[in-house]
């Protein structure tokens, strides 16, 4: 995954060309400066929806897929603790490591994707812990 894949539409957003998706160029934590819950992170898309950020009000959760098509392994950034991050650099440095996704999951528990490992895994949707949301809309495109 290189720069070139995404486009910085100097507006807050970044498209990803081989996807079609549109991402939030910061995450929450960026954004806002706290962690957030599974509920936190809703409401924060919904703000975003609300305000019609970038002249939109479709943002969301990635779904796994999605999520996981930011994670490069061979990409170096750097999270907010200066630790490597497998993000492509496109996206300003300085985000969390982790990131709620959208899974259909009823009860507690909720998912987030680690951008350290790739690693996606269940997390109680009360724990703030170092989450954060980056939002993401459009319809993902299918080869």
């Amino acid at each position: 995954m290189t720069s070139s894949r995404f486009t910085d539409n100097n507006d807050g957003s970044i498209t990803d060309q081989n996807t079609g998706l549109i991402w939030t160029r910061e995450d929450s934590w960026q954004s806002e400066a706290k962690w957030v819950t599974w509920d936190e992170a809703v409401e924060h898309f919904r703000r975003l929806n609300q305000i019609k950020f970038c002249g939109h009000n479709d943002w969301r959760l990635p779904l796994r897929e999605e999520a996981l098509g930011l994670y490069d392994p061979t990409a170096n950034n750097k999270d907010k603790y200066e630790k490597e991050i497998h993000l492509d650099p496109i996206f300003p440095a300085g985000s969390l490591p982790t990131i709620w996704i959208h899974e259909e999951l009823t009860g507690n528990e909720g998912y987030i994707l680690d951008f350290r490992n790739g690693e996606i895994r269940p997390l109680f949707k009360s724990k703030s812990g170092r989450m954060a949301i980056r939002s993401v809309r459009g319809t993902m495109k299918t080869e």
